[in-house]
C-alpha cells in the first residue's frame, strides 16, 4: 500500500489508492461548525475567545458571555435559550 502525506500539516498514512489531486488529512479537511444538533435543540458553539480554562467563552473585553449553566451540557454553547435562568432582555 502506498503512503501519502497531507499537503498542509505533513501527517502521513497509508491508503490503498490515491484518487485526489490535493491530499489533506481529516483534521485539515475539518470545517468550522455553525450549529450542533443536541437533545435540547440547536446549539450555537462559541467561535471567539475563551478564558484560561479553555472552556468559558469570553468577549473581546474578557467578559463572560452568557454566564450560567447550559441545559444542553455544552459549556461553549451561546444559545440564550440553553442557559438555565436566562430571561430575554436581561443581560
Amino acid at each position: 500500500m502506498p503512503g501519502v502525506q497531507c499537503e498542509r500539516c505533513g501527517f502521513e498514512w497509508r491508503v490503498s489508492s490515491v484518487r485526489r489531486k490535493r491530499i489533506l488529512c481529516s483534521s485539515c479537511r475539518a470545517q468550522k461548525v455553525q450549529t450542533i444538533h443536541s437533545g435540547d435543540g440547536k446549539c450555537l458553539p462559541w467561535s471567539g475567545h475563551f478564558m484560561k480554562d479553555e472552556v468559558t467563552p469570553v468577549d473581546d473585553d474578557g467578559n463572560v458571555v452568557l454566564p450560567g449553566v447550559r441545559s444542553c451540557g455544552h459549556t461553549d454553547c451561546v444559545a440564550p435559550y440553553h442557559v438555565i435562568g436566562y430571561q430575554k432582555g436581561k443581560q
